[in-house]
């Protein structure tokens, strides 16, 4: 075996340790998530309370069953781990113990994986726009169903079960959100303040009526948001944080923010968009490198033996 081949083994072995080692974290992540599903998701778990038919039942079963798609996807972490470890294993061991066997069939195994994420990522961009629209219904329909006043909201966060603990959970994420991508509203600005859920809520706050969600007015400075998204935050006194104190009493204040969370949301991901596409691009030309290694040194070990014999 010349001095490409052995290099190509070396190279080889360190990849595969890295992708074993990948399998293991996989896996690891995946058992801890399906051990620890009570624990670790109690916003979830509060969406599947003991609610009676007729009393947003329906709605909040909708939402409750998340908890499922966390666990499908703790499984999937597992089966991807699994498969990690198959691929690293016969990657490794075909390298070191030189069997054409073990590296063809590594080298189909890494093919499978870079043919389903070229799928993947073909399907992605034919049906983004169809994806788009339903996370844009899907929070739309969250606020208009679950969005509550930040009175209401201090009046019901204790609660652990029923349809009043749901809302309280949902108003704490969308106050949050709105809070961190500066917007208001899911698919309109400030349609929030027309979702049946709002306008169903106690909206006397200090003696005067709301007529905008209190998160939808500006801060009086970005800083302050560390601390308003501490689940210690007493939202009691939130308006002294705002930029303008009257914002909430006042209809089409200028003072509001400007942009729907769902624009929100989608400028934040592509802040990151060209980083991962870069992240992925690379995990894609690894794979092939690793497809390209295998078989070159699993040819020449077929060819080393054919010479030897």
């Amino acid at each position: 075996m010349g001095c490409s081949a052995s290099f190509a083994k070396l190279i080889l072995f360190i990849f595969n340790v890295a992708f074993f080692l990948f399998g293991v974290a996989s896996l690891a992540v995946g058992i801890w998530v399906t051990a620890s599903k009570d624990e670790l998701f109690r916003f979830i778990n509060l969406l599947d309370g003991q609610i009676s038919a007729g009393d947003g039942k329906e709605q909040i079963d909708t939402v409750a069953n998340q908890s499922g798609l966390i666990v499908i996807a703790a499984y999937v972490l597992i089966g991807v781990g699994v498969f990690t470890l198959l691929v690293g294993f016969c990657g490794c061991c075909g390298a070191i113990k030189e069997s054409t066997c073990l590296l063809y069939t590594y080298a189909a195994l890494i093919g499978i994986v870079l043919t389903i994420e070229i799928v993947t990522a073909i399907l992605a961009a034919v049906f983004q726009n169809r994806i788009r629209g339903t996370a844009e219904k899907a929070l739309f329909d969250l606020q208009n169903n679950y969005f509550v006043s930040i009175p209401t909201y201090e009046a019901t966060k204790a609660k652990t079960t029923g349809n009043d603990a749901a809302k309280a959970a949902v108003t704490y994420l969308l106050n949050l959100a709105q809070i961190s991508f500066d917007c208001c509203g899911a698919q309109q600005v400030n349609d929030i303040k027309n979702s049946s859920s709002w306008l169903g809520s106690d909206l006397k706050f200090k003696g005067r009526t709301l007529v905008n969600p209190m998160t939808c007015c500006q801060l009086k400075s970005s800083s302050l948001k560390t601390e308003i998204k501490s689940p210690a935050f007493n939202w009691t006194n939130f308006d002294s944080y705002l930029q303008d104190s009257n914002c909430p009493f006042t209809a089409n204040s200028p003072a509001l923010n400007q942009k729907t969370c769902y624009q929100g949301l989608l400028d934040y991901i592509n802040k990151y968009s060209l980083p991962l596409i870069g992240v992925c691009v690379a995990i894609g030309l690894i794979e092939l490198v690793g497809i390209l290694l295998a078989c070159c040194l699993a040819n020449a070990l077929k060819n080393d033996n054919a010479y030897k014999s």
